[in-house]
């Protein structure tokens, strides 16, 4: 009993003295005498009882259950009921007054229970097995000691242990659902699926009102590539209830590994008709079939329904909206799309993505005037917002209002929040400057981007561009075009910079190189790019390609006069 006098010295050393004891028309000290010597316990046990269970005080009741042991320290109930209070918030001194209590009264089954759980929740599970394994031989008749058992051999990798506990429950109580449905999961992981369809049909025909065993066993012969009793199990769990969750999306999964696109977008929308399932699952499985274009192509007008569906379900929702709109710029339908954005800034006129997408797309179809509308209308209601602040600006450009454009553009430095975003309007002042041919300016700005951020790639790209036109500093510029095609790879325009650079350094071979990349990594066919590696080809003397080249660039617009004037060389 050494132990329990340690516990009850640090009961006492802890300053269990906080019991408050509530008493009609008596004093605290007269109750306490009332119930002097061995009564004691039972009093402050009660007590304890009201403070933690009644009243919720989980401190007052571990008082007086220590005044309990105080009073008595081989009063087993009072340990019980303190490992039991602390079992969720300190399980490992659980485990030290549960023992005690076990100690202390060794035929009690519910004290056994409560260390087994104690144990594994301070994560001593082979201790934990030994008291389950007591405990199946003691209290042979309790589920739960086989089903604890049995997860604690599984959780340790002795799955087959662990079936051979729950077939023994089984044996001795009867088939149980609970203990049933843990056996043919682990079944199912282990891949025995002859065994798991047993142990799912015992399920169904003892339950078979229940669609999730049907559910199951069309999951199990999906497994199996049993397809015909697969999609059997699935239309009686659908028949048994329509709108269960689990069984829809089980049923999708089946359509979508069986590239059955129809069946599994019918399946999706019924999903997305259902409340069952949160909306942003609802998004994700949008976006997840929307990702693959070539499935995206080919289906079109079921995902459109799908979308229609999500927008009349959640009309309010600007994620949704947004969803809907990118699927109409993918269909050609832009002005759609835009009337979309509008509709909603019509209603919810505080989301500040709305606006920026009307800008951007009316700034992509050059029409400034609309887009200095809805920027006026953003300023209203996120003042000193740098992102509208910029949209405005490049909208002034295009109205050939540079003197307005720089100013909106200064606006947006002054309202960027840090270095970095500092940087970024810096880059873009320096351009604007550029654009109004005042290259001191520009390189002003960009040398305090690059102060601010060196590593803003599009600053030293551009940086190094406009100075390869003006063919100064050229050394200078390779690095930063160097550094930017670093920070970026594949970056098209950037490798043009930089084999452009090279092109002027006379370094022909290497330029070559870096603009082969960078035409293999240009998705737009860029005229610039195209006239840039003629003219590397040309020089290396390949004058075949260099037409080539020179040609397609005409194709995509290149100045008609130049590319003349190339050809005629070339016939010299």
């Amino acid at each position: 009993m050494k132990n329990i006098r340690m516990i009850a010295a640090g009961i006492a050393a802890a300053g269990f003295i906080s019991c408050t004891v509530t008493t009609h028309g008596t004093s605290q000290a007269a109750a306490e005498g009332d119930f002097a010597g061995r009564n004691a316990p039972y009093y402050y046990h009660a007590e304890g009882i009201k403070a933690h269970t009644v009243k919720g005080d989980m401190q007052a009741g571990i008082a007086c259950f220590g005044r309990a042991i105080q009073a008595d320290s081989s009063y087993a109930p009072a340990y019980y009921e303190i490992a039991e209070i602390l079992l969720e918030t300190d399980p490992q001194r659980a485990v030290a007054y549960s023992q005690t209590a076990n100690a202390l009264d060794t035929a009690n089954l519910a004290y056994q229970n409560q260390l087994g759980r104690a144990l594994v929740m301070s994560e001593k599970y082979d201790e934990a097995m030994g008291i389950y394994t007591r405990l199946m031989r003691d209290d042979p008749h309790n589920p739960l000691n086989y089903r604890l058992l049995a997860a604690l051999y599984d959780y340790k990798g002795q799955p087959f242990t662990a079936i051979a506990i729950l077939d023994t429950a089984e044996m001795r109580l009867g088939r149980l659902e609970e203990l049933s449905t843990y056996k043919r999961e682990i079944l199912i992981r282990l891949r025995l699926y002859d065994k798991a369809v047993e142990e799912a049909k015992k399920l169904a025909g003892d339950y078979p009102y229940d669609d999730g065993n049907y559910r199951i066993l069309g999951d199990i012969y999906s497994a199996m590539g049993k397809d015909s009793l697969a999609l059997a199990n699935y239309a009686e769990a659908m028949r048994l209830d329509s709108g269960n969750m689990e069984t829809l999306s089980s049923l999708a999964d089946f359509y979508r590994k069986s590239n059955d696109a129809g069946n599994y977008l019918a399946t999706l929308k019924l999903i997305f008709e259902n409340n069952g399932m949160p909306l942003e699952g609802k998004k994700r499985i949008f976006e997840d079939i929307t990702s693959d274009l070539e499935f995206y192509r080919r289906n079109y007008f079921a995902i459109n329904s799908l979308i229609l569906t999500l927008i009349a379900k959640y009309p309010d929702d600007y994620n949704v909206v947004d969803l809907y709109a990118t699927h109409l710029i993918r269909g050609g339908e832009i002005e759609q799309a835009l009337g979309l954005y509008k509709s909603f800034i019509g209603m919810k006129p505080d989301i500040l993505e709305a606006y920026n997408q009307v800008i951007g797309i009316e700034t992509f179809l050059n029409r400034p005037d609309s887009v200095t509308k809805y920027s006026d209308m953003a300023l209203a209601r996120f003042p000193d917002n740098m992102d509208i602040l910029l949209g405005k600006g490049y909208a002034r450009l295009g109205t050939n209002d540079a003197a307005g454009a720089v100013r909106t553009f200064w606006e947006a430095y002054r309202a960027a929040k840090d270095d970095s975003t500092r940087s970024v309007a810096a880059g873009i002042l320096g351009d604007a400057y550029h654009e109004l041919g005042n290259s001191r300016k520009a390189y002003t700005q960009y040398e305090k981007a690059l102060r601010l951020d060196a590593d803003n790639a599009g600053v030293l790209n551009n940086y190094a561009y406009y100075l390869s036109e003006e063919g100064r500093e050229l050394e200078k510029a390779l690095d930063m075009s160097r550094r930017a095609n670093g920070l970026t790879p594949g970056n098209a325009t950037f490798l043009d910079t930089e084999g452009w650079i090279l092109y002027l350094l006379g370094r022909y071979d290497e330029a070559r190189t870096v603009m082969q990349q960078a035409v293999s990594f240009d998705m737009t066919g860029s005229p610039v790019l195209l006239f840039h590696y003629a003219e590397i080809l040309y020089a290396l003397g390949d004058a075949f390609m260099a037409e080539v080249y020179w040609k397609r660039a005409l194709d995509k617009g290149y100045d008609a006069e130049i590319i003349r004037q190339r050809l005629e060389k070339k016939q010299e």
